[in-house]
C-alpha cells in the first residue's frame, strides 16, 4: 500500500511459498505475479489484462500504478493520469502516485495549477528526497515562484552534485534570481558533468549567451547568433538581455526598454534588466522618479554592483538625498574608480553636505578627469564659491 514494491516482493515470497496453506496465501501469489511482471522470465501484463484486474480489485494500489504506467507507455496521458488518481485516493500518504502526477500534469497535459498541488503534496510526503526536491523546484521555476525554486533546486543539487539535469534546472532557477555568476557556474558543472546529457546544448548556448553581459564589445559580433535564437525561441532571456543591450548601444532607447519592460513582465525581480531600464529611464526627466525605484530593486540583489551605485548615486542627488548620494559614490569608488560624471556627482552631494574639502579634492578630479559641459561649467563655479567661503 505504501508502493514499496522490493520489500512488499520480499514478504509476498516468503507468504506464498510457506509450507502451510492460510488464507492469504492465493492471494499473495497473485500480488507477487503482478510484481514480478515485466522482471526476468515474467511477461509484462498487457493493458487490457491490467484493466481487468483493476476492475477485479480496484483496492489494489500496485495494479493501479502498473496501469497509470502502461497508459503513460501508450501516450494515453489523461488515462494515465485516472489511474494515479486512483491510487492516490487509495493511499493518500503514495508519494510515487504524487510524483507521477506531477511529471504528467507539468508535462502532456499542461496544467501548471495541477501540478504545483501534487508537487506540492509530494514535497509535504517526501521533504527529505532529492528527486522530488528537484521535481518541486522545476515545477515551482514554471510558476513563476522563482525563489522557492531556487530554494529546492539549491537543497537538491546538495545531495545529487553530480546530476546535470538538476544543475541546468538551478542555473536557471538562479539566472531568474538575478544572479548571473552563480547562474553561470552552476551551468559550467551542469555542461561538465553531463557533457552528452540533453541539457548540454543548452548548456552551451546559455553560457555563451550570458557571457555578452560582462563583454559588451562583443555584442555586434554575437549579433546574428542572437538573431538566430530569437527567431526559433522568442522568449529566451539571455537572447532578450544581449539583443536590448545591441538597441541601448546603438541609441535606440525605445526598443530596448520595450525589451526589459517585457522581461519584468515575466521575471519581476530579474536586477540585470531592473539596472539596464533604470540606466534608461534615467536619462529622462519624466521617468526619473521609475528610474530610481527600479534601481532601488535592482540593489537587493545586486548589492556590489559599482555601475549600479553609481546610477543609484546620481539619481538620489537628483532626489537632493545628499548623504545617501555620497554613500553609493563612494561605495563603488572603493570598488573601481568613478569616471568624471560621477566624480561631478560626488563633489556636488559633498558641496551640498558641506564636506568642503572632500567636493574640492572630487570637483578637481572630475575636471582633470575630461568633465564635459554643462557639468563643467558648473562644477568651475561650485569651486570658485568654495574659494570664496
Amino acid at each position: 500500500m505504501m508502493g514499496q514494491t522490493d520489500l512488499a516482493k520480499v514478504a509476498l515470497k516468503k507468504a506464498a511459498g510457506a509450507a502451510k496453506d492460510f488464507p492469504g496465501k492465493d492471494e499473495s501469489k497473485r500480488r507477487l505475479a503482478l510484481l514480478e511482471s515485466g522482471t526476468g522470465t515474467s511477461p509484462e501484463l498487457s493493458v487490457s489484462q491490467l484493466e481487468a484486474m483493476t476492475k477485479e480489485q480496484p483496492n489494489d494500489v500496485i495494479s493501479q500504478m502498473r496501469l497509470g504506467e502502461a497508459y503513460e507507455k501508450q501516450g494515453a496521458a489523461d488515462k494515465a493520469a485516472t489511474a494515479f488518481e486512483q491510487a492516490l485516493k487509495l493511499n493518500p500518504k503514495l508519494v510515487a502516485a504524487a510524483t507521477r502526477l506531477t511529471q504528467l500534469y507539468a508535462g502532456p497535459l499542461r496544467n501548471k495549477e495541477k501540478a504545483l498541488a501534487y508537487a506540492k503534496k509530494a514535497r509535504e510526503l517526501a521533504p527529505a528526497d532529492p528527486q522530488v526536491a528537484a521535481l518541486v523546484g522545476k515545477v515551482a521555476y514554471d510558476n513563476g515562484n522563482f525563489s522557492w525554486s531556487f530554494s529546492l533546486l539549491q537543497e537538491a543539487a546538495r545531495q545529487r552534485a553530480n546530476d546535470p539535469s538538476i544543475l541546468h534546472n538551478l542555473a536557471w532557477a538562479t539566472y531568474s534570481m538575478g544572479k548571473i555568476n552563480e547562474a553561470r557556474d552552476a551551468m559550467q558543472k551542469a555542461l561538465t558533468t553531463g557533457p552528452d546529457s540533453p541539457q548540454a546544448a543548452d548548456a552551451k548556448k546559455f553560457l555563451t549567451l550570458t557571457a555578452l553581459d560582462e563583454n559588451p564589445k562583443e555584442l555586434t559580433t554575437a549579433e546574428n547568433d542572437v538573431q538566430k535564437e530569437l527567431k526559433s525561441n522568442p522568449e529566451y532571456v539571455p537572447a532578450l538581455m544581449a539583443d536590448a543591450a545591441l538597441d541601448a548601444q546603438r541609441g535606440q532607447a525605445k526598443p530596448a526598454t520595450e525589451i526589459y519592460s517585457d522581461i519584468l513582465r515575466r521575471w519581476p525581480d530579474f536586477a540585470p534588466a531592473q539596472k539596464r531600464l533604470a540606466s534608461l529611464y534615467a536619462q529622462d526627466p519624466s521617468t526619473v522618479a521609475d528610474a530610481y525605484d527600479l534601481a532601488t530593486k535592482a540593489r537587493k540583489a545586486l548589492p556590489d554592483d559599482p555601475q549600479l551605485s553609481e546610477l543609484l548615486g546620481r539619481l538620489s542627488y537628483e532626489k537632493k538625498e545628499y548623504p545617501r548620494a555620497i554613500q553609493l559614490f563612494q561605495e563603488s569608488a572603493r570598488k573601481r574608480p568613478l569616471d568624471a560624471d560621477s566624480l561631478f556627482y560626488l563633489g556636488m552631494s559633498q558641496v551640498q553636505a558641506s564636506q568642503k574639502a572632500e567636493a574640492r579634492g572630487a570637483l578637481n578630479q572630475a575636471l582633470a578627469g575630461g568633465l564635459q559641459e554643462p557639468f563643467a561649467s558648473e562644477a568651475k563655479r561650485a569651486l570658485a564659491d568654495l574659494q570664496r567661503e
